[in-house]
């Protein structure tokens, strides 16, 4: 009697044939194997299953969905994935914004419909997604101002994250919108300040530091980025008084 081997035994797997590029390709397409955004079926047609994961992240209330990004903005700034982190921040600020909207139906009364906005992380006005949730109307003066917390916070991380990124425009945007939610938000300035410095607006990042001191008189933040203003003020004044002088001299040699 011939003898079997172990693995001779029993139903062969469909997978037993592939090799591994094609087994670790075909892992990919799915969420939880997922090394690269695979969008695909592998077939030409969509990636249902990373579809289906993509919808859970816009279910729930506005909170929770905002929560859910910023979470997830947070785990990829200790990465010092910044990039990544200012999109989910931008994400859990859009999730945070809704609109009420009237829906007329077909006998022409109007239909009170309540519906969230969410622009995507790029800003883009042309790309929204429409949430429907049965809850706004349940939500509490408390509900509303934790989601208006959360949201004034993501402005205030993406403005971090920009920092990095050294996008000091974007930064100075960002603290502008934090400051029209928490006008006396100290680390407002201080971003604000630094992204001022970076592209040198002097004046305005010195009205920046003045007004974080008046916030926060002891902060060792701001007398330190105080002095880094000063040192570059006085830089670019003697840069300003060489590149004087040197007209001055280009003027007398044609004149001789």
């Amino acid at each position: 009697m011939a003898s079997t081997t172990p693995s001779q035994i029993g139903p062969q797997p469909k997978y037993a044939s592939e090799d591994t590029a094609s087994l670790m390709k075909g892992l990919n397409r799915l969420p939880l194997f997922m090394t690269e955004l695979d969008t695909t079926d592998g077939g030409g047609g969509s990636n249902t299953a990373l579809e289906a994961l993509q919808a859970l992240a816009y279910e729930g209330t506005p909170f929770e969905i905002a929560s859910n990004f910023k979470t997830q903005g947070n785990d990829c700034f200790k990465l010092k994935q910044y990039k990544d982190a200012a999109e989910y921040y931008g994400k859990a600020i859009a999730a945070g914004s809704k609109k009420d909207t009237k829906k007329e139906d077909s006998s022409g009364n109007a239909e009170n419909e309540k519906i969230e906005e969410i622009v995507d992380a790029k800003q883009d006005p042309g790309t929204r997604i429409l949430v429907h949730s049965d809850n706004y109307g349940e939500e509490t003066e408390i509900e509303t101002e934790n989601l208006k917390r959360l949201v004034t916070t993501c402005y205030l991380n993406r403005a971090a994250c920009n920092l990095e990124l050294r996008n000091y425009r974007r930064v100075i945007n960002d603290c502008a919108e934090v400051l029209k939610l928490q006008p006396l938000n100290a680390k407002a300035y201080y971003r604000s300040a630094r992204a001022c410095l970076a592209i040198d607006k002097i004046k305005e990042a010195q009205e920046c530091i003045e007004r974080g001191l008046e916030i926060e008189p002891q902060s060792s933040y701001f007398n330190s980025l105080s002095i880094k203003v000063m040192q570059r003020e006085d830089h670019l004044l003697k840069v300003e008084q060489q590149q004087s002088q040197r007209e001055v001299m280009k003027k007398h040699i044609v004149r001789m």
